[in-house]
């Protein structure tokens, strides 16, 4: 008898059938134990050489991924290199080695804990996806403390769906796609290292399942689902043949999308629709671009930040200009530190908040911390040199930030002035619509900016008074809420109404479902991952405006939540029956 599970996290999507491969990695053991004096600087040296062996099995992963032709995917392993040459962690292992004259791999652990412990507090998803890294970093520098072989998933050589506990992104760089048919972890999110990379990858994966590993063995027949979220083991026939079925139609219609890459998005009544894509990290900018986004509608500049030392201009203003070449002449908008007070390292010095949502986060903390801030401006001003460059302020709640946040960029703006330095003197600068006091001041915001742009995700949140990751609350959240359209309407008249650009870049965005509402309440710039990019515009191709339209007006008649889901649902079902929602 068959078992179906559902509840996990779609990395990436796509159906494989085949047996099942449970990886259990290379099991670390920590030896702790006390170096004689006399031996410390053997201890030291021995320290020296593994950092030394990890650097280089780290840059021959690197040339794999390029070999492979996942070049976007190698700047991955540049952070992992970065740490293993920060100053601050090699010096920091070498005197507490001598210090407390303690064994390297106890010692090297033991920083290793402190990093994860310190990012499984911070709320920010992607902070804490940065888990993984660490441990990859500590589990490859350990092994070759020890000297052991590592097991190695490029080893495999028979077709295999992967189970693991999790997979690091060097033990996901090493897969044999020959082979590998898809993985599943008990741990990880969507935006983690290894999900991007099993994007990139085009290898389909679910992440996050708990413990999957717990209830399936090797060799066990599964089905992956990675479309619903889905794991059944030991299928009955029907089912395979069901699926099967199901995996031929889905490759048939991703075929026959894929031709829609370089057709407009033009609604049947020729009105032009803009798709932009949402960036994480520099690495997704290839899957991006190949699905033929008009540019990048929301460059989160976060992963800037996530070591213990800020990152200087230079260092900024390479991975701007790195993006920006990339997409050139396209347009690319990069949203200002996102990050909240509870969410940076060792150089942050505002304390734990009881309520982070509500507290210092955002351009909030940008506006107290100045030099955090102005160095970032200077290197977004700098990039604009390069191509079309817009900068976004996040979670602008009141007109006094909008215009203290516009003061120091002019501040900066003066500066580059005087000293001759290029940038683009006509950059546009817009905000963030996240908050609903940005919705109901909305005429008057839209007096100082270029464009304004919709962070759903945080607007329901703050609409709904609802914390999107607490569970017992969770049921609550949902961007159908009538009082969540009307925010969404009468943000987009005021756009229209100042003739200011407005784009939408939340999750909505790039799920098939809304895009007939949101063309109907007025956007015409959608900013999504590549994921949806295909059925979004075929969406848009099928389309008028006037029938869009007409169902935006009779959702905004509806009272009740389940009224309009149900009207989203049968209007969808009617006109597009073959896509999945």
């Amino acid at each position: 008898m068959s078992k179906r599970i559902k509840k996990g996290i779609i990395a990436s999507p796509g159906i494989r059938i085949g047996k099942a491969l449970v990886f259990h990695g290379d099991e670390v053991k920590i030896p702790k134990y006390h170096i004689d004096e006399n031996r410390l600087d053997d201890e030291l040296e021995r320290f020296d050489e593994a950092v030394t062996k990890t650097k280089n099995e780290i840059l021959e992963i690197q040339e794999k991924i390029v070999s492979d032709n996942f070049s976007d995917l190698a700047e991955i392993f540049s952070t992992h290199l970065m740490a293993l040459e920060d100053p601050i962690f090699v010096e920091r292992a070498r005197k507490k080695i001598k210090s407390e004259k303690r064994n390297a791999e106890w010692i090297v652990n033991d920083i290793s804990i402190d990093l994860i412990n310190t990012l499984s507090k911070i709320e920010d998803e992607y902070l804490k996806e940065r888990i993984i890294d660490i441990s990859d970093i500590n589990k490859r520098l350990i092994g070759n403390l020890q000297k052991k072989k590592k097991m190695n998933l490029s080893d495999v050589n028979e077709n295999s769906i992967i189970f693991a506990s999790d997979l690091t992104p060097s033990e996901t760089a090493l897969l044999n796609r020959q082979f590998v048919l898809a993985f599943v972890t008990d741990r990880g999110g969507k935006t983690s290292h290894t999900a991007i990379m099993a994007r990139s990858m085009d290898i389909p994966a679910i992440v996050g399942m708990d413990d999957i590993t717990s209830y399936v063995k090797t060799g066990d027949y599964v089905i992956v689902d990675a479309v619903h979220g889905e794991i059944l083991i030991n299928p009955s026939e029907d089912e395979i043949e069901e699926y099967q079925r199901y995996q031929k139609d889905i490759n048939d219609a991703e075929n026959e999308l894929a031709k829609l890459t370089n057709l407009p998005a033009q609604t049947i009544d020729n009105t032009e629709i803009f798709i932009y894509g949402n960036i994480e990290i520099p690495e997704e900018m290839e899957t991006i671009r190949s699905h033929g986004a008009h540019g990048i509608g929301l460059f989160r500049s976060e992963f800037l930040f996530l070591d213990k030392t800020l990152p200087n201009e230079e260092s900024q203003l390479c991975q701007y200009k790195k993006v920006i070449d990339f997409f050139k002449p396209y347009p690319v908008t990069i949203r200002t530190l996102d990050f909240g007070g509870d969410k940076l390292h060792e150089y942050m010095k505002s304390h734990r908040e009881m309520n982070p949502f509500l507290g210092c986060r955002s351009i909030r903390f940008s506006l107290k911390n100045t030099d955090v801030f102005k160095t970032q401006l200077r290197a977004i001003l700098r990039a604009s040199a390069y191509g079309q460059v817009k900068i976004m302020y996040p979670m602008i709640s009141t007109v006094e930030e909008l215009l203290q946040a516009k003061e120091i960029t002019y501040e900066m703006m003066r500066e580059l002035d005087l000293s001759g330095t290029p940038y683009d003197k006509n950059i546009e600068i817009g905000i963030m619509i996240e908050v609903p006091s940005a919705v109901i001041a909305g005429d008057i915001l839209a007096e100082h900016v270029d464009f304004f742009s919709v962070g759903t995700n945080d607007l329901v949140q703050y609409v709904l008074a609802v914390d999107r990751v607490n569970e017992k609350v969770a049921d609550l959240y949902n961007p159908l809420d009538i009082s969540v359209l009307r925010h969404l309407r009468t943000i987009s008249d005021i756009a229209s109404a100042h003739s200011r650009p407005i784009s939408i870049c939340g999750e909505i965005a790039g799920e098939p479902k809304f895009t007939m509402m949101l063309l109907g309440l007025g956007f015409r710039q959608l900013s999504m991952s590549s994921k949806y990019m295909y059925q979004v515009k075929r969406i848009i191709r099928s389309v008028t405006i006037e029938e869009c339209e007409s169902l935006s007006r009779a959702l905004l008649q509806m009272k009740r939540t389940a009224d309009i889901e149900r009207a989203v649902v049968e209007n969808m079902q009617q006109k597009f029956p073959d896509i999945i929602i």
